[in-house]
């Protein structure tokens, strides 16, 4: 993987939680509503990739373009193309379709962009989020979502790893804003690892086997960290350009 380097303002951090196996959210601070509201194919054995390395040896100073999918699903862009930025992209219109606090739209995402031998993977796991979406913003597990709640998700910067042959292990760092019910606003740098492979003519996500999970886990992930500041920097963090954030 090429680290790049770019430019941000820089947000203020307060606190590092481990979320999960591999996500890392930083909370950045959470802004109250005035009073008048209320509110991751077996470990890596080949070093050659059949797809093709487009990953920029140096960093623009507008930060990475990234290409665009030539087909969609409701709406979801599908079919990038097939080369390690293709799954960077895959791996960011995930996360940005990930914002919901529906059950049944959560399955669709998986639907569309998991492998079909681990979509149920996927399904258990978007579940799971959305159960934990709603729980943040402190609304029911079911039912209806209050008018003022939301969950925003704008991808900032990845870093990409051939583990194999057209199998790539993608890191988004995003900020993410959450409005609760009762219009408090919370903010968030978070960091999650995909696993990609290139399957009928599209990236997939994959659930990768216990052994590349323990790999990624021993080399250490990109940890969230502001745009612009040092530890974006030595954390190889890539910036995505501006218009695609």
């Amino acid at each position: 993987m090429r680290n790049l380097r770019g430019s941000y303002a820089k947000p203020a951090a307060v606190l590092v939680v481990i979320v999960g196996l591999i996500t890392v959210a930083v909370v950045l601070g959470v802004r109250n509503a005035p009073q008048s509201d209320q509110a991751s194919a077996e470990g890596s054995t080949r070093s050659a990739s059949s797809s093709k390395q487009v990953t920029p040896p140096a960093a623009p100073p507008e930060g990475v373009q990234l290409p665009e999918g030539a087909s969609s699903v409701e709406g979801h862009p599908t079919q990038f193309p097939y080369t390690d930025l293709g799954a960077v992209a895959t791996t960011v219109a995930v996360a940005r379709a990930q914002v919901g606090f529906d059950y049944d739209q959560a399955a669709g995402i998986a639907d569309t962009y998991a492998s079909e031998d681990d979509r149920d993977t996927f399904e258990q796991r978007g579940a799971k989020a959305v159960t934990d979406r709603r729980a943040e913003a402190g609304v029911t597990q079911n039912g209806q979502i209050p008018p003022a709640t939301a969950y925003a998700v704008t991808p900032v910067a990845f870093t990409v790893d051939e583990l194999d042959t057209d199998y790539y292990a993608v890191n988004v760092l995003s900020y993410v804003t959450l409005t609760t019910a009762t219009s408090a606003t919370k903010d968030f740098l978070y960091s999650g690892t995909q696993l990609l492979t290139w399957e009928d003519g599209d990236w997939k996500l994959v659930r990768g086997s216990d052994e590349d999970h323990q790999q990624l886990l021993e080399a250490g992930q990109p940890q969230p960290a502001a745009p612009g500041s040092a530890a974006f920097d030595r954390s190889g963090w890539i910036l995505l350009n501006a218009e695609q954030q």
